[in-house]
């Protein structure tokens, strides 16, 4: 861990530097996976290590660490130079690796090679044309800096099935140390797979900036830590400059493909200091259980926004992690969407995809889901009541708890519960509607959050003129509303259209989004009071040519 950086703002910059081929699953099926982050502190003088070269070094290191930790599937390093990488390289037969790093310190010179640069690198298991690499700064802006930092990823057959492996080496002074420009790099490129990342994040286990962390991906539900609730000193405790204290190494792995997590550490004896120790961790393979995400259309466990643009186009978003949505795309277009108002939430034919309710015209029509997003010819619900025109009709999820979905809708009459029934021939509002709510529902802006207090039924979130939000939820016995919960404001002159698409961070709790006065789209996340100074800017600019979210 290299001495304190002053560091800047952070963005994104992703790049493909290999190309894969598809990977065939293993009859054996999925193995346990193991893992070793090591920083090699190759430039710094104060525990820069004593072997005489670079070729004895990666000797050293590999008889070390495999009579600590045994042969590895995924070998991260962090502050390696060039020449050790490249010793390394030689003795890690049938590794594919990745490396990044620009800066060449004076202190990399001893190691030889064909540089002095400077960074980091991660080793897999495998076949070079089996891989995809990936990487990305975490402070891009800066050129001047010791050491840059990065977050470098492997994604192919690791543990015989598809698995993207990360390495990083973080910053205390990049904002939560640069995890957030992590995941979200990480996001895109598993696409859906397993993954895992390991590394220097120069984090203790309290430390906020794992807490992102800890949420994990759309896909792989929470990162679950080798080594949680262990303060082992995987970071050299001493006098200052390099005053660390306690577990600055973490090993993380998605919930939803890993268990039976084990860790330790050791002291490989490379360096004249202890500065850090070697983090070994071991994951055994989780078979993925078939998961549902509210909100989410397109298959990838992350809630998606539906967008109704003024030039007469449904858009849908893909959400992206951590609130954000990635590039829309069209799957909608035409006259017949000029002013419609769309929702999604529940599965109306039962097929398990979740699917768009939308009033066009006068007309209540249900759109299914083709499983990615798409949207098959639309059929009229079958209802008894006529003249939606005047009325927004949101489908809200399972309400009453029946296990179907249900939709309300406000008008000039009130607020009405329209209850559904999954029939063979599709999922349609086939009962009478109840009144739920009196004639100021009109002027309310309705949010479906879902399960909110886990008893299995949907509660709904209203807006008012004033920008108060309340929380509703259904009550068996009165067959109506039960009393409200303040839960937040957010003016309506600055927050103008609202949607809660579900769990946009990972944490488990419903979110908002709004589009704003300055065009933009602001992400509340959920857990406090919705207020304006709690949100994060997701997006900038076009976002006032909508007229409606859903």
């Amino acid at each position: 861990m290299a001495p304190r950086l002053l560091l800047g703002l952070v963005l994104l910059l992703g790049a493909v530097t290999a190309s894969a081929r598809p990977v065939v699953a293993d009859p054996a099926g999925p193995q346990a996976v193991r893992t070793v982050s090591y920083n090699a502190c190759g430039a710094h003088s104060a525990c820069q290590n004593t072997v005489d070269s670079a070729d004895g070094w990666a000797a050293k290191f590999l008889s070390r660490m495999n009579s600590e930790a045994g042969t590895a599937d995924v070998i991260a390093l962090q502050e390696i130079c060039a020449g050790q990488y490249e010793a390394l390289r030689k003795v890690l037969a049938g590794y594919t690796s990745v490396r990044a790093g620009e800066q060449e310190p004076p202190g990399c010179a001893r190691w030889g090679g064909s540089s002095t640069k400077f960074g980091q690198a991660v080793f897999v298991k495998g076949a070079a044309a089996d891989f995809t690499s990936y990487q990305a700064l975490v402070n891009p802006d800066e050129t001047d800096v010791p050491e840059q930092r990065w977050v470098l990823c492997v994604k192919g057959p690791i543990g015989n099935r598809t698995t993207l492996a990360c390495g990083t080496h973080l910053a205390t002074s990049l904002p939560s140390n640069g995890t957030p420009v992590m995941l979200g790099a990480m996001e895109r490129w598993a696409a859906g797979a397993p993954a895992l990342v390991i590394g220097d994040f120069n984090a203790v286990p309290s430390h906020p900036a794992l807490v992102p962390v800890r949420a994990g991906l759309c896909a792989t539900g929470p990162f679950a830590e080798a080594d949680a609730g262990r303060n082992s000193p995987t970071a050299w405790a001493s006098a200052e400059p390099y005053a660390y204290r306690l577990k600055y190494d973490h090993a993380f792995f998605g919930g939803r493909d890993f268990t039976g997590l084990r860790a330790k550490t050791a002291d490989i004896d490379l360096t004249p200091v202890e500065d850090h120790k070697l983090l070994w961790a071991e994951a055994q393979p989780l078979e993925r259980t078939a998961v549902h995400v509210p909100g989410d259309l397109t298959g990838d466990l992350c809630p998606d926004m539906l967008a109704v643009r003024k030039d007469d186009t449904l858009r849908l978003y893909p959400g992206a992690g951590r609130g954000a949505f990635g590039s829309p795309r069209v799957i909608g277009s035409g006259p017949q969407w000029n002013g419609a108002v769309v929702s999604h939430r529940g599965d109306w034919d039962g097929d398990g995809d979740e699917d768009v309710v939308a009033r066009q015209g006068d007309q209540l029509l249900l759109h299914r889901n083709t499983g990615d997003g798409s949207l098959a010819t639309a059929v009229e619900m079958k209802v008894s009541e006529t003249g939606w025109a005047h009325t927004v009709p949101v489908a809200a999820g399972d309400l009453d708890g029946d296990g179907s979905p249900d939709l309300v809708a406000a008008s000039g009459t009130g607020l009405w519960l329209h209850r559904g029934r999954i029939t063979a021939d599709g999922g349609w509002l086939s009962y009478k509607a109840v009144r739920i709510g009196a004639e100021e529902w009109k002027d309310q802006e309705i949010l479906v959050p879902g399960d909110v207090t886990g008893d299995g039924k949907a509660e709904l979130w209203a807006r008012d003129a004033a920008g108060d939000i309340k929380q509703y939820g259904y009550d068996d016995l009165a067959k109506t509303l039960g009393p409200p919960e303040t839960i937040g404001n957010l003016p309506t002159g600055s927050r103008l259209l609202g949607l809660s698409a579900g769990d946009g961070d990972g944490d488990g709790l419903p979110d908002l989004w709004y589009t704003t006065s300055a065009a933009g789209l602001a992400f509340h996340p959920g857990g406090a009071p919705f207020t304006e100074t709690g949100s994060v800017t997701v997006g900038t600019g076009g976002w006032g040519y909508f007229s409606h979210l859903g």
